[in-house]
């Protein structure tokens, strides 16, 4: 016997436009959401039974934006919420992101708030599951391979960086020419380091940056944990620190590869230049052939038209003209 469980209905009891002062209960920072490029603040109260639950809706530029405030303000101890993507929970406190919007909640009640009712709300908050469409609009995924839970972070502004990589000088890094930071920590068996990677629009300005983090953090000797490790690739900025080992961090950087694609949809041919080349002249020669049916086919019905019309019309002026020839004119001379 199957028992149908009614699905919790939370109730919006409240909802009004606020301003950056609201942070300060959710232990937020106005200059942090600037630099995510938040543009508006709303907050909300829902109820359900004996329990209270208060959001805040940031609205922001896009979804990585509200993707990288998530990884900002995600704390260690937060876990991620099983069946609910893109929102980690702590106690009573959750953080979602959907869509450009990032969503912090926290719960209040004087009885626990059972799980099956805590993913109504969440729901009800925030709307179905993303889509995989909002998914491919996230940042590149850093490798997974002895990767930190809950260590990454995404980093758009100079104060984020200063926040999460106090040892990393701010300035070189060069947020004003495009620079977008995913760092995230690794341990790999006893070996232990934090992975930078600085992403810029094009290799010539990865060059440049390049050379100007180098120099402002000089060389490494290598001899020492902790020191930075550096690489190139394509349009990233490889950094290594906090290293158990300039050994440990040069093998981990010789495992990172960049691979891009013009587009996501890009289409490949399974088949040789000369293949491709028969298949084109085999087309063209399928054309021409079509076409040449259709001018006989044309030239069928003119012709089978003519004859009927000599059959059925035998006497209009349009048969007679063709039967002798010629066309008369019957024309008079007047004065």
């Amino acid at each position: 016997m199957v028992t149908l469980v009614p699905v919790p209905e939370w109730q919006m009891t409240g909802s009004q436009t606020t301003s950056a002062a609201a942070l300060q209960r959710w232990g937020g920072d106005p200059g942090i959401e600037h630099e995510y490029g938040v543009t508006a603040f709303t907050a909300r109260t829902y109820q359900f039974g004996r329990h209270r639950a208060d959001v805040l809706i940031e609205q922001t530029t896009d979804t990585s934006a509200a993707y990288g405030l998530l990884t900002f303000y995600r704390a260690p101890t937060m876990k991620t919420v099983a069946g609910i993507p893109l929102a980690d929970a702590l106690g009573d406190t959750t953080l979602m992101v959907r869509g450009a919007a990032f969503i912090r909640c926290s719960v209040t009640g004087r009885d626990v708030l059972p799980e099956q009712d805590y993913r109504a709300l969440l729901i009800t908050i925030g709307g179905p599951p993303p889509t995989k469409r909002a998914v491919e609009q996230l940042p590149a995924s850093l490798p997974s391979r002895g990767l930190v839970q809950e260590s990454e972070k995404y980093i758009l502004g100079p104060l984020a960086m200063a926040r999460v990589l106090p040892s990393l000088p701010v300035k070189p890094i060069g947020f004003g020419s495009g620079a977008e930071v995913q760092t995230a920590d690794y341990a790999l068996g006893p070996d232990k380091l934090t992975l930078v990677a600085i992403n810029y629009p094009t290799p010539q300005i990865a060059r440049a940056a390049f050379e100007a983090i180098a120099g402002s953090v000089g060389p490494s000797t290598g001899a020492n944990s902790g020191e930075f490790e550096f690489r190139r690739e394509d349009t990233y900025v490889l950094v290594t620190l906090k290293s158990t080992s300039a050994t440990a961090a040069n093998r981990f950087l010789d495992q990172f590869k960049v691979a891009k694609t013009i587009s996501p949809d890009q289409v490949t041919s399974e088949h040789s230049d000369a293949m491709q080349l028969v298949n084109l002249l085999f087309a063209n020669a399928v054309l021409i052939v079509g076409l040449a049916c259709i001018s006989l086919l044309g030239g069928l019905v003119v012709f089978g038209s003519k004859r009927l019309a000599r059959k059925w019309f035998a006497n209009s002026a349009f048969v007679e003209g063709e039967n002798g020839g010629f066309t008369i004119l019957n024309l008079r001379w007047t004065k």
